[in-house]
């Protein structure tokens, strides 16, 4: 697959998204793009290195020195991938995750307010079809998340059943158009906590109150299973479709 690196920059923060397993290509794309976000003036990077991307260690090469470039500059670097020997090598250059603090902590309009700290050490948002393929990539997109985060073991397996719960519910309930849909997931790591919102386009739910269903019941027990593994859960419905927050601690 051909090398495939895209830069978007959002008020000082730069997201790289690489995919592509052509290593000379994709070595120089990602040295062109992470130019471009400093020549642009962006004060913080987020790479998010798809699970396809060929990380060589010339492409390790280029994001240290990056790391090194914005560092220097009194930013910061973040590099997000799901593959856990990649972040072990990407651990071992010094790109395991830094903090930006460059983002606003997540807010959900008309819901009781979650006790979070105001602004996230950083956060990361991506979105993909409501098509019932795409769920498992982002359950595992939010896991690696969350590991780099420092969370792992029962918390880690509950933020994933719980996560899990709030995708399939925005696939099956919250769009109405199938894949023309998309379903967005917004990402915040705190020092102690994390916090996944999962937001769709469907018309949502009398979220006050919602009842745990009996245990017995075979269906539509999502929300109790997110209200039994998450810390805390909030729901926002509207015209514009509903959010979910999921709030989990680290440990």
């Amino acid at each position: 697959m051909a090398a495939n690196v895209e830069a978007e920059i959002r008020g000082g923060v730069c997201i790289v998204r690489c995919a592509g397993d052509d290593g000379d290509e994709l070595v120089r794309s990602l040295d062109d793009e992470l130019t471009r976000c400093r020549s642009a003036g962006a004060h913080d990077v987020v790479v998010d290195l798809q699970p396809a991307a060929g990380i060589d260690a010339g492409a390790v090469a280029v994001l240290s020195r990056a790391a090194h470039a914005f560092h220097d500059a009194g930013g910061e670097f973040v590099v997000i991938c799901e593959d856990r020997d990649l972040r072990e090598r990407l651990a071992a250059a010094g790109l395991s995750g830094a903090p930006s603090g460059a983002s606003a902590g997540p807010a959900l309009e008309g819901a009781e307010h979650v006790a979070l700290p105001d602004r996230p050490r950083w956060q990361f948002e991506f979105s993909f079809p409501a098509d019932c393929h795409e769920l498992p990539n982002a359950r595992r997109r939010i896991v690696a998340l969350a590991e780099i985060c420092g969370m792992e073991g029962t918390p880690l397996f509950e933020l994933h059943v719980a996560a899990g719960e709030a995708l399939a519910n925005a696939f099956r309930h919250g769009s109405p158009q199938g894949a023309d849909d998309d379903i967005t997931v917004r990402f915040f790591c705190y020092p102690d906590e994390v916090a996944v919102e999962v937001g769709d386009r469907g018309a949502g739910m009398d979220a006050a109150p919602i009842c745990a269903p009996e245990p017995t019941q075979a269906a539509g027990r999502g929300i109790h299973f997110m209200r039994t593994m998450a810390d805390d859960v909030l729901f926002a419905c509207g015209p514009t479709g509903t959010r979910v927050l999921l709030t989990k601690k680290l440990r």
